[in-house]
């Protein structure tokens, strides 16, 4: 491989946690299996695909800084989740710059009783994660790296009974991603946890993977990265 940077994307969902130590995460099973590989590792808790293309200025922290012949994203499920209150909106502005704490909680409670998680206050809108991915992808190209994107994971029981629409959330915007994948020959989606693993078993809370989770993800970019060198 005449290229070897790797760099990975991700939100919480593969990062480090109380119960899963670092050396438990497919990230580090990857860098254990391909030490030969330069694999720079850039999460974020709560991370959106806005980082795509806004960090270090139009993106480049995340591709044009490192240049990189293969890029790993797992995002998603944190722009996708539909919420209470639209972050750009006065509601939430009053929640957080006018309401002191304890007042704030009575608030949220209140409003928590009173109206549904709606998927039209989401964070990222699915028009806007399809714009983020297309104009990421463009540079991608540019740059001559692939992209290998990990699906955002079905939703646990315990996520749909405090968000019910979530997982219609969820498959709108792995939509997005075969959309993407059609239009671009250097991108690629996976679902490493197929719809036979029951997801409740492999996840420590509503969005966390647990150990087995992790070895999974790793196998589903193991498979990937042995057929990607084969035919290079």
């Amino acid at each position: 491989m005449r290229n070897n940077k790797v760099l990975i994307i991700t939100d919480s969902v593969s990062m480090p946690r109380p119960g899963i130590p670092y050396e438990d995460t497919w990230i580090y099973l990857l860098k254990k299996k391909y030490p030969e590989l330069d694999i720079i590792d850039r999460p974020a808790r709560g991370a959106i695909s806005r980082r795509l293309v806004t960090e270090g200025g139009g993106g480049a922290d995340l591709l044009e800084t490192y240049m990189p012949g293969i890029v790993i994203i797992q995002l998603g499920l944190a722009e996708c989740a539909p919420r209470l209150f639209k972050k750009t909106g006065f509601e939430y502005y009053f929640m957080n710059k006018i309401l002191s704490h304890t007042l704030r909680t009575r608030y949220i409670n209140y409003i928590k009783k009173r109206r549904p998680r709606k998927q039209e206050l989401a964070e990222v809108s699915p028009d806007e994660f399809r714009r983020n991915l297309d104009m990421f992808m463009q540079r991608c190209t540019k740059c001559g790296s692939r992209v290998l994107y990990i699906k955002i994971l079905r939703a646990t029981d315990l996520y749909l009974s405090k968000s019910p629409d979530i997982q219609k959330s969820i498959d709108t915007y792995n939509a997005v991603l075969d959309e993407i994948d059609l239009k671009y020959d250097n991108f690629e989606s996976i679902s490493p946890i197929k719809n036979s693993i029951d997801v409740n078993s492999i996840c420590l809370d509503e969005l966390h993977i647990t150990k087995e989770g992790n070895k999974i993800y790793y196998k589903a970019v193991d498979s990937y990265f042995r057929k990607l060198f084969r035919s290079s």
